[in-house]
């Protein structure tokens, strides 16, 4: 009995040693500080080829950015016949990386349009590989900045919030939770897969007349889109419903696989260009409320 807790002592005061010189003592993997070609503080406007496609996108670094220490990455993508410029001045999240030091990226869609779940336009009839395209760009930022594996995010308005869902469903390995804006998943929960629980809150506007808060003939409505996220990312019990201001409100499944929360923000009177409203900062929220999982 003694020779086994002298043995026992000797195991842990050998781990602790280890520990204080740093040997044989696994840590966690952190992100690779960039070592050529490396983003520094400031605004790009960069290409991309992928399957020999020529691709664009525009980069703000923010000024707290010194390279040595991981920094989360956003995807901010814009809507259907807008682009690059429209989505940076519109949606509020080139604030958020300066107030909250992420860098973000707002690639442009082919055609203006991105190819998603039942919308739109040219990128969606031409099948454009736009999950490629933005598996690769997520690489390329990788290489060229430090980023943090574990929160790299992805939201979007109306084509682009569509084309988020899609993310969500097909390229949950890259991102860790995504935020769409004015579109629903537009897809029974028994089509959308992810390779692993995501939280993914969305934001509607009541007063929504291209893609309508309750739905339509082309897309799925607000609350079932809700709905179909808690089933798949396998919640249990009823949305825990908070008022807002003037009258907004979110609704959120708390109790799903993997702890993640998963729901919706309702804009009361809000139309499909939901940023700025006086309700709701959106951009705001979603660093708050969604990407803090």
């Amino acid at each position: 009995m003694m020779a086994h807790i002298r043995r026992t002592i000797r195991a842990v005061a050998a781990l602790a040693l280890a520990a204080a010189i740093g040997i044989g003592v696994a840590t966690p993997a952190a992100a690779a500080p960039c070592t050529s070609d490396c983003l520094a503080p400031g605004d790009y406007n960069e290409r991309l080829v992928v399957g020999g496609v020529e691709r664009t996108y525009a980069v703000h670094v923010p000024a707290s950015y010194r390279g040595g220490t991981a920094v989360p990455l956003l995807l901010d993508l814009h809507g259907y016949t807008s682009d690059i410029a429209q989505q940076r001045f519109l949606s509020g999240q080139l604030r958020q990386s300066d107030l909250r030091g992420f860098i973000v990226v707002w690639p442009q869609g082919l055609n203006r349009s991105w190819n998603a779940y039942g919308c739109c336009g040219a990128s969606l009839a031409g099948g454009v590989d736009d999950v490629g395209f933005l598996r690769t760009l997520v690489s390329t930022l990788k290489r060229r900045s430090n980023i943090d594996d574990a929160r790299v995010y992805v939201t979007g308005l109306s084509n682009g919030g569509s084309m988020t869902h899609r993310l969500a469903c097909e390229a949950a390995d890259v991102f860790r939770a995504a935020a769409p804006v004015s579109f629903t998943l537009n897809r029974e929960a028994a089509a959308c897969r992810p390779s692993r629980p995501i939280p993914v809150v969305a934001f509607h506007g009541t007063s929504d007349v291209l893609v309508q808060y309750y739905g339509g003939l082309l897309f799925q409505s607000a609350p079932r889109s809700r709905d179909a996220w808690g089933q798949v990312d396998g919640c249990t019990g009823t949305p825990v419903v908070t008022p807002l201001r003037l009258g907004s409100r979110s609704e959120i499944f708390t109790n799903c696989r993997g702890g993640v929360r998963t729901g919706l923000v309702t804009i009361l009177g809000g139309g499909h260009i939901l940023y700025p409203n006086v309700s709701v900062d959106i951009a705001q929220y979603i660093w708050t409320n969604v990407f803090n999982q």
